[in-house]
């Protein structure tokens, strides 16, 4: 992680995403005993790259299927421990994935009841540590026989959200790309969650996988993206998740894929400021 910031850093990026699913990884220091120590780590990087760390992404495994115990108390005990590096961080919001109790078919009302019960102490820690949690836009991924993704309905992920009643602790990470596997329909989807909206995933695909590339690498139209960005006043951060685009470029090429997506996000930028000027004009 200390290399991926520093490359960035050099890229030209001032605000990264910690992605702590990288404490997922058997390896990841998040494990050890001394974790806070990298943490420690983590922040003076940033303080020397010039970065700010504004979102991260928290650790996730299938909360509602059926788990070995030590698997449950080390997977709960790192998501712990990545809303605390969070908030130590600086970060604002950290983003995590509903889940689904397949065990209860069609009814979604049992996925919204175990959410809410599920999130409510992982919320707890995080408003102790003064940062709200951002539950994500899902996507139907699940092949025949057919069964729905809690969460892959926007109405669902709005639903979910509002029942916390918790709008400074509780809202919306809109991830483009599991919204392009159901549709699309970007402009209606971030309309309904307008405000919730307080992180978002930028990546691209051609609406079949989830393939997570950089922007212009698959069919979703960015301009028409950034524009309705713009009308719902987003004022968060456009933060890339494109870990498939480049997962094989060997180290040393690196840094020439952080340039090339510094380039794209600029771009995206433009268009974002270019909706709101046209939107202040016509006022």
């Amino acid at each position: 992680m200390v290399f991926c910031i520093e490359e960035c850093a050099k890229a030209g990026f001032t605000y990264l995403d910690l992605n702590f699913c990288e404490a997922m990884n058997p390896s990841s220091r998040m494990r050890d005993d001394d974790w806070q120590t990298y943490v420690d780590h983590l922040a003076e990087t940033g303080k020397r790259c010039g970065v700010v760390f504004a979102q991260s992404h928290l650790p996730y495994y299938d909360i509602f299927g059926i788990n070995d115990p030590d698997k449950v108390k080390m997977m709960e005990e790192l998501i712990r421990r990545s809303i605390i590096a969070s908030s130590r961080l600086g970060v604002k919001w950290t983003v995590t994935h509903p889940g689904t109790v397949y065990s209860a078919g069609q009814d979604m009302s049992v996925s919204l009841e175990r959410n809410l019960e599920y999130y409510s102490r992982h919320v707890n820690t995080a408003k102790e540590h003064g940062i709200g949690i951002a539950l994500e836009n899902d996507f139907e991924y699940k092949s025949a026989p057919y069964q729905h993704i809690f969460c892959a309905n926007i109405h669902e992920q709005v639903l979910l959200i509002d029942s916390f009643n918790d709008p400074e602790h509780v809202g919306a990470c809109y991830d483009f790309g599991h919204a392009n596997l159901v549709g699309g329909f970007h402009r209606q989807s971030l309309t309904i969650l307008a405000k919730r909206v307080k992180a978002i995933h930028v990546q691209d695909n051609k609406g079949l996988n989830d393939e997570h590339f950089l922007p212009f690498h698959g069919n979703i139209d960015w301009k028409e993206a950034m524009e309705t960005l713009a009308d719902i006043g987003y004022e968060g951060d456009l933060t890339f998740e494109i870990q498939e685009w480049g997962r094989y470029y060997p180290k040393e090429l690196k840094c020439i894929m952080a340039e090339y997506a510094a380039k794209v996000g600029n771009i995206l930028i433009s268009y974002f400021n270019d909706a709101v000027e046209h939107k202040n004009s016509m006022k």
